[in-house]
């Protein structure tokens, strides 16, 4: 018996019917007509321009960080995402005193300073706010960056909607694994078992995340979510620990980031005790690793940056070793710097030659624009008055009433 086969339209169905080069282009005209803003509102125009830029985003107040996510260029001479991606959600975890927190304070400080605008939900109740101001966190102006301290998962996921649907530049959650469920919270702690309260939050997590990745691919804010480290429960072979917050953390996040603190970094201070100079940690090398990175093709690279306690991030010591591998700087005890502003600079090791960048801007300026070339930096979103929400009350409960958000 002979196969029947369908017989195709002689003229390409719908698409002659309308008139189109494609049925593609068919139905987007239909759909653009009968549906009219509700579909072409979510259509994402794209041509040539779109892969000759960098994604939005927002600095993470680090030179090595930025690079790594997304700095070195890609085959169109372009750095695809130097920074936390914005409408995107981040994932940071490592161990303690691995520099989580400090690298998502600094990315405040860089977003506020920027022109931006920050909340920092803070389920652990453990943010210092004279560290926070010290790495430049405009903590007095709630213009500019608001804490919060919610009760509850929920609580805390409910305001960061509120303040995505607003337009808010960068939301950071500090610890996914640390808040506690409504469902929890109202019931005798005793009474619930470990891995049911670890049950119960990665529940939550796993339907709230969905919702507000959609949240913030229209209002174009960046979520960083901090994870602390736990035991894998689990005795077959592979990793021994793994970050809080479940699965939905590693699904719905566009880059994640591993930290990890690799050694101390020590200095001959001055100890009020003793009243000697001794060698003392004063902070410590931190490598971090790009797990996940949809945004570039970092995904699986390492790289190593400073962090110095009570001060922060340092790129100033990551400019100086930047330079000393390229040759600006030359040497090894004594490092020689030959073509420094003012004539010839030499001093004896990093720390010294540091103190004197610190003391002298306009040389560790000078030094940083030799440097920020080999790693094709773009430098981080601007931010204009046209970003700025509308303070009256009533703009702003239409725009939760419209994204569904009941407070």
């Amino acid at each position: 018996m002979a196969r029947k086969t369908k017989k195709k339209s002689d003229a390409g169905g719908s698409a002659a019917l309308a008139g189109a080069a494609s049925p593609l282009s068919a139905v987007t005209a239909y759909l653009t007509e009968k549906k009219g803003k509700e579909f072409t509102g979510i259509v994402v125009a794209m041509d040539d321009s779109t892969v000759q830029e960098s994604l939005p985003h927002i600095s993470s107040g680090s030179i090595v960080i930025d690079y790594l996510i997304g700095g070195e260029q890609n085959q169109f001479g372009v750095s695809p995402c130097p920074g936390f991606p914005r409408g995107r959600v981040t994932q940071v975890w490592g161990h303690e005193s691995a520099g989580k927190t400090t690298l998502c304070l600094e990315a405040v400080a860089q977003c506020c300073a920027d022109g931006g605008t920050a909340v920092f939900i803070d389920w652990e109740n453990d943010i210092v706010p004279d560290y926070a101001a010290a790495l430049g966190v405009p903590i007095t102006d709630p213009n500019k960056f608001m804490l919060l301290q919610p009760d509850t998962l929920e609580d805390g996921i409910k305001y960061a909607m509120a303040y995505a649907t607003a337009g808010v530049d960068l939301i950071i959650f500090d610890s996914v694994g640390a808040a506690v469920t409504r469902r929890i919270a109202e019931r005798d702690a005793l009474d619930v078992a470990e891995q049911s309260k670890v049950a119960e939050l990665q529940s939550v997590w796993s339907q709230e995340l969905p919702n507000i990745k959609g949240t913030i691919a229209r209002s174009g804010t960046a979520v960083v979510g901090i994870s602390q480290i736990r035991a894998n429960m689990n005795t077959g072979p592979g990793a021994k620990t793994k970050p809080q917050g479940g699965n939905a953390w590693k699904f719905y996040a566009a880059v994640r980031l591993e930290l990890r603190r690799v050694q101390n970094e020590k200095a001959r201070e001055y100890n009020d005790l003793t009243h000697k100079t001794d060698e003392r940690v004063i902070g410590g090398i931190i490598k971090a690793k790009t797990v996940k990175c949809k945004v570039s093709r970092s995904q699986g690279r390492e790289e190593i940056f400073y962090i110095r306690w009570g001060e922060g991030i340092d790129n100033v010591r990551t400019v100086i070793e930047i330079a000393k591998s390229h040759g600006i700087i030359k040497g090894s005890s004594w490092l020689t710097w030959a073509d420094a502003p003012g004539g010839p600079l030499k001093l004896q090791g990093s720390e010294k030659l540091r103190k004197h960048m610190l003391a002298n801007p306009d040389h560790f300026e000078a030094l940083k624009a030799k440097v920020m070339p080999f790693l094709g930096s773009g430098g981080a979103d601007t931010f204009t008055d046209e970003e700025v929400i509308d303070p009256e009350m009533s703009a702003l409960d239409a725009q939760m009433a419209a994204a569904g958000i009941d407070l």
